[in-house]
């Protein structure tokens, strides 16, 4: 809609043009006062413009729009739409904008021409001449609805890319997204409306406004290999498994399919050199994956080398054990199929196992500070390529180094509570396919058990066996177990059978956790599935330390406990017989940036230091879907290099193992910026339609898709203040809108049931998400209590997967680009393609700024995605997390120095001592040159002010003969750590690494309420 314009702001306008846009002209060229155009108006626009570039000297446009009178009737009030069409309206430079009459509505329709680079910069505008009455209702006969504004370029003229500076600048990263994303151009900007373009024959052939654009991302499909060909062959994990017993086939398929990745390779480098200017660009892209292939036929050639019969073992197990998991969750998926097909590999999956496989298992290999990076798009796969890996190596070590072998072998650690205890379920899955194995294959039998731990904290988990043992009191008393099972395991990971009965029960076989000795031990409680009897799950902190699992999950801050607690110390290999962790893996690497990620670094060099004791370092796997300047991330979080994986192709998202889907579908973007209604009413307008959206297919017999596909819609929100408004307004204001809408729509009666909406933010604590999970997979054609309305926020972004979700709304518009891919790839990952609106607010600046280019952003939504940064050894960042580091650095190498009360006794006169915390904190100190040589030496006074700090109050702890602990725990009251919130004197450090600053308490006053200071 565009509006009569205030007085002010049109005498403005006519009168002062220049001060809105100044003139790209030199002197004496014509530029009239007509010509320029006015800033669009936040709230009620009286103009749209689109900006474009053409090398005519002239162009046509096409205006499109509607008015609307009253007419005289008796009732309600009605008006009547009168349509209104003018094409070939010739606009050139120097000519004075052409004046129309939409109905009763005087309107101008102008071009503004600046020299750029050898053609014209162009902005052709419309805008409404008449005046505000003052009058909102007076004002609609004065205004345009529907406007739709077209321009072609003139004939022998086209319009060329209008933004040609995107990525403009001198780093290597932003010359290659320029170079891959080349053909991804964008032809025009909207200013108050978004713009679009139609291409034909590779020229753009229109531009032109929309007021609600919308664009499908297609989706990424894995690329694949002909029937019956040895690569195909490669990917049967039945064949792979025979790597031991008949190795020579498998040898042969892996061989055919590095050949078939080779040939690739080699058209990208001969691609390469017909870049031109941008050929040593071309150049590096190309051949970031020749060193993919090399280092994949590294991996193949260990596997042939006759030396290796051990490692062709733990491959044929890993695979076997994969295998059995895949075949067990399409058991449990259900359908016709079930089980009968046999599993495969992605072909990426199995290219990253031959990429990183000679790294992992050689402990000395060139390669083994390198992180391998998995960067593949949400749902491709990435979890199951890490626990493939981790699978082989589990079963390596134990074959090479016997018992020793045992104990934790690989770390695997996320940033969110909730996708850990995700992913807890799918590496449960092959922890037992591994215990399936032990117990029935000759080649693994007589090896100690496979156990995986939960190591998330008190708040979700037990931290001890009394806490373990009150929290099953609780759990068998509970009228409502599901709520309260606080052992985080809501079904068997082999048979996916329900852990606790829906209601309470007399019965304790209904509940899978018993109670053995002192121990709660987790099992199924289908007395058919093969883990009836025990599960190899550990979830209490005190049974993780007292036994490490063989595969340890934790959440990143949780590794802030090794500066408290000694014993954690042991599931990095310190105080046992076995050897260390060999194998890290980061899931959602993207997530360790900012505060998070900076603290995250710090502990993570005292980290690499203990779990380098014994002169070696272990394997770091990442994976992520977003990222971008990955090498300084990278660099800054571990001091190591990095190498993403899969390599990129030369042109946009391709490479040689996925591509965007052949027939275009995919997920459906929609964008809506309203104008002259304040945010609920926008909140409002938009939701009801969509709540509509299942009634509607119905009643057209649209039966392709399920009702249930988009039953259930999440709200994603930007702020937890944003997210309380939503509330009231979906259960109050939606609800009364959507029964009128139903009864003049001609649809069935729906309505939004508050106890169906659902919050989804960090304020729902540990024990509610597990709930809120079963919640949200309950489906409406099964249920009436599937939910209506989601309230999220950022949570959902990473650890959601839910397949029957595939309707949003975004109440605005992310702050980073990478949130934004994160969130919407959140809905449509199931059978049901996708569907996301976003709610721009006109008044802010970046989401205008979004709306106007959304052809352009979601085209190639990964070149958008912002650089993240981490800068652990910052001022800022010692200040609040040096200490602690070097308490934990101190405790886990020092058996003296370990306990509580043992803090006093650190002694900087005693050389022994001393020259030990040199020695350590030296190869402290090398990680820190690694991440950022120019704070080594600033990070060195700063521990050593430090450490010379605790020795002086150790000294005079002794001298008073008092006991200086750790924490103030029992009877010590003189520590050396203080918490957030405690007083007196100490180094302040926190829990977690998300504790950061100290709490602020705030008291709300009542507005009439006289404040007395200084009174009780």
């Amino acid at each position: 809609m565009l509006f009569p314009a205030a007085p002010e702001a049109d005498g403005q306008a006519q009168t002062e043009p220049q001060d809105e846009i100044s003139a790209d002209v030199p002197e004496g060229d014509l530029e009239e006062d007509g010509a320029a155009v006015p800033l669009a108006e936040d709230w009620r626009p009286s103009s749209v413009a689109i900006s474009f570039v053409t090398d005519g000297a002239s162009v046509e446009a096409s205006l499109s729009c509607g008015t609307y009178s009253q007419e005289s009737v008796e009732g309600p009030p009605k008006w009547r739409r009168r349509p209104f069409a003018s094409d070939k309206i010739s606009l050139a430079k120097g000519r004075r904008p052409e004046l129309l009459t939409v109905g009763d509505v005087p309107v101008e329709i102008g071009s503004r021409w600046r020299d750029f680079r050898g053609n014209f910069l162009v902005t052709v505008h419309v805008r409404v001449l008449s005046e505000s009455t003052g009058d909102e209702r007076l004002d609609i006969p004065q205004m345009l609805f529907q406007v739709g504004l077209s321009v072609s370029p003139a004939a022998g003229a086209q319009f060329m890319e209008y933004d040609t500076t995107r990525l403009s600048g001198g780093d290597q990263e932003t010359a290659e997204l320029r170079l891959r994303y080349r053909n991804r151009k964008v032809y025009a900007v909207g200013h108050g409306m978004a713009a679009d373009w139609e291409v034909a024959d590779g020229c753009c052939t229109r531009v032109g406004l929309e007021p609600v654009p919308a664009f499908v991302v297609p989706a990424v499909e894995t690329t694949g290999f002909p029937e019956n060909t040895p690569e195909a062959q490669s990917l049967e994990l039945a064949h792979l498994m025979r790597m031991d017993s008949d190795p020579e086939p498998v040898l042969q398929s892996l061989d055919a399919f590095t050949d078939a990745f080779a040939e690739w390779v080699d058209e990208q480098m001969w691609r390469a050199e017909g870049f031109g200017d941008e050929v040593e660009v071309a150049r590096r892209i190309a051949g970031r994956s020749q060193d993919a292939l090399e280092r994949m036929r590294a991996g193949v050639a260990l596997l042939r080398d006759p030396a290796q019969g051990r490692l062709r073992t733990a491959f044929a197990l890993g695979m076997a054990a994969m295998r059995l998991q895949m075949r067990q969750s399409s058991i449990n998926r259900g359908g016709p199929e079930a089980g009968s097909k046999e599993p495969q590999w992605r072909p990426f999956q199995l290219g990253f196992l031959l990429v990183s496989l000679a790294s992992t298992v050689d402990e000395k290999h060139g390669d083994r500070d390198l992180v391998d990076l998995i960067w593949f798009p949400t749902g491709g796969g990435k979890t199951e390529a890490y626990l493939g890996l981790a699978a082989i190596e589990i079963f390596h070590r134990r074959l090479l180094h016997g018992t020793a072998g045992g104990g934790t072998a690989v770390i695997t650690r996320y940033t969110l509570r909730l996708l850990t205890s995700q992913q807890f379920q799918r590496a449960a899955a092959l922890v037992c396919a591994m215990e399936l194995l032990r117990r029935t294959d000759p080649r693994v039998m007589g090896m100690t058990p496979f156990t995986i731990g939960l190591w998330v904290g008190k708040d979700v988990t037990p931290n001890n066996r009394l806490a373990a043992k009150a929290a099953l009191d609780r759990l068998m008393k509970a009228a409502r177990p599901e709520e309260a099972n606080e052992f985080q395991v809501e079904s068997c990971p082999w048979c996916l059978t329900p852990m606790v009965p829906k209601s309470r029960s007399a019965r304790p076989k209904d509940y899978g956790m018993r109670l053995l000795g002192k121990d709660v031990v987790l099992h199924c409680v289908d007395t058919s599935c093969r883990f009836s009897d025990e599960l190899p799950l550990a979830v209490v902190d005190e049974v993780l330390y007292d036994e490490p699992p063989t595969i340890l999950l934790a959440t990143v801050d949780k590794f802030a406990r090794l500066q408290f607690k000694p014993a954690a110390g042991r599931l990095l290999g310190l105080g046992t017989p076995f050897k260390q962790p060999s194998l890290v893996i980061q899931d959602e690497l993207h997530l360790l940036s900012g505060p998070l990620g900076t603290t995250v670094a710090v502990f993570d060099a005292v980290i690499q230091v203990l779990l380098s004791r014994m002169g070696t370092s272990p394997k770091i796997v990442a994976s992520t879907a977003t990222i971008r300047a990955s090498d300084e991330q990278v660099q800054g979080l571990y001091g190591r290099k990095v190498a993403l994986y899969p390599p990129s192709g030369l042109d946009d998202d391709r490479t040689f193992f996925s591509r965007p889907v052949e027939n275009g579908e995919g997920r459906l973007y929609v964008g809506l910026m309203p104008q002259s209604v304040s945010q609920p009413s926008a909140v409002i307008s938009a939701v009801t339609p969509l709540i509509e959206i299942p009634d509607v297919l119905s009643s057209r017999g649209e039966d392709i898709v399920p009702r249930d596909a988009y039953w259930t819609l999440v709200m994603y929100h930007n702020s937890l203040r944003e997210l309380g408004r939503t509330g009231t307004l979906v259960v109050d204001d939606v609800r009364a809108r959507l029964e009128p809408r139903a009864e003049r729509l001609g649809l069935p009666p729906r309505t939004v049931r508050a106890e169906r909406v659902l919050e989804l933010t960090s304020r729902r604590g540990a024990e509610q998400l597990p709930s809120d999970l079963r919640a949200l997979r309950v489906r409406v054609d099964e249920s009436p209590t599937a939910i209506d309305v989601v309230l999220s926020s950022n949570m959902l972004s990473v650890g959601i997967d839910i397949p029957r979700l595939a309707l949003m709304l975004m109440v605005g518009q992310p702050k980073t680009t990478a949130e934004y891919i994160q969130a919407t790839s959140r809905v449509g990952r199931g059978d049901t393609r996708g569907i996301v609106v976003t709610l721009f607010r006109s008044s802010r600046a970046r989401d205008r700024s979004h709306f106007e280019t959304f052809r352009g952003y979601h085209e190639a939504l990964y070149r958008s995605v912002e650089p993240t940064s981490v800068t652990p050894w910052s001022l800022a960042s010692r200040d609040r997390s040096l200490a602690g580091a070097l308490v934990a650095l101190v405790r886990q190498s020092f058996n003296q120095l370990a306990e509580n009360d043992t803090a006093g006794r650190f002694d900087l006169d005693d050389m022994a001592l001393s020259d030990a915390v040199t020695g350590l904190l030296d190869r402290f100190l090398t990680y820190v040159a690694r991440a950022d040589d120019l704070e080594v030496e600033e990070t060195r006074r700063a521990a050593w002010s430090l450490l010379r700090d605790w020795d002086r109050r150790a000294h005079s702890a002794r001298d008073a003969d008092e006991t200086l602990g750790y924490e103030r725990l029992g009877k010590i009251d003189t520590a050396l750590l203080k918490r957030f919130g405690q007083m007196g004197e100490g180094w302040l450090v926190g829990d977690s690494m998300r504790s950061v600053e100290p709490s602020v308490a705030v008291n709300v006053q009542e507005p009439q309420e006289e404040a007395h200071r200084g009174e009780d």
